[in-house]
């Protein structure tokens, strides 16, 4: 299974991205898994500002978890809605690092291999941060989790950084700058997507 991991502060459009991106390769034939960020419904412990170890920990569970179920249930592509190690990203702009967090990172860190692409949304000026009841809206926040990010990819992605697209909001809601952002996206999985192209011409043999 081929992954696709979009990863980046709240408010710069990585759940839209996600969206447009399963209609996309469903649309070129592709059995596509969009594996949805699970602690706005499902996570039983404090999130945003007040998230604790126990957040952080199961976050980075229930991500190993629906990445693996996906690949069990036999999808060619997954698209995911946050990487395995956002949660330490939000998780350490408030906490201390521990013990039993920085294992979990290390761990998370060598599972940035196995994403095909990964995507690092930022949000542009000329989108506002809006209250979808969820996410947290303070500005000084939001710039505390992009440094985390950028922090994060400085320190430990140098094994993943042909594989890293940066993207602003721009380039996820402009129409024009979006096509641009797909067609990049593409050409790093352009081995899944030749071979997806010679199955159809087997099909038709």
């Amino acid at each position: 299974m081929y992954k696709i991991g979009i990863m980046g502060v709240h408010g710069a459009g990585k759940t839209s991205l996600g969206y447009l991106l399963s209609a996309h390769f469903k649309m070129k034939g592709i059995n596509v898994k969009l594996i949805h960020e699970s602690v706005r419904e499902n996570c039983p412990f404090p999130i945003n500002a007040d998230a604790n170890q126990g957040t952080c920990l199961w976050n980075f569970h229930t991500q190993f978890r629906n990445e693996l179920d996906a690949e069990a249930q036999g999808y060619e592509l997954a698209i995911c809605d946050r990487t395995v190690v956002d949660t330490f990203v939000y998780y350490h702009a408030v906490n201390k690092e521990t013990n039993v967090t920085m294992a979990a990172v290390h761990q998370g860190v060598q599972w940035l291999k196995t994403y095909d692409v990964l995507i690092c949304t930022e949000p542009s000026t000329s989108v506002e941060l809006f209250d979808d009841g969820v996410r947290d809206t303070d500005i000084e926040y939001q710039n505390l989790i992009k440094s985390g990010f950028d922090d994060i990819l400085y320190r430990y992605a140098g094994d993943v950084a042909e594989r890293v697209i940066y993207a602003t909001s721009d380039d996820i809601f402009d129409e024009e700058r979006k096509e641009a952002l797909v067609a990049k996206i593409e050409l790093h999985l352009k081995k899944f997507l030749n071979k997806d192209a010679k199955k159809e011409e087997l099909s038709e043999v």
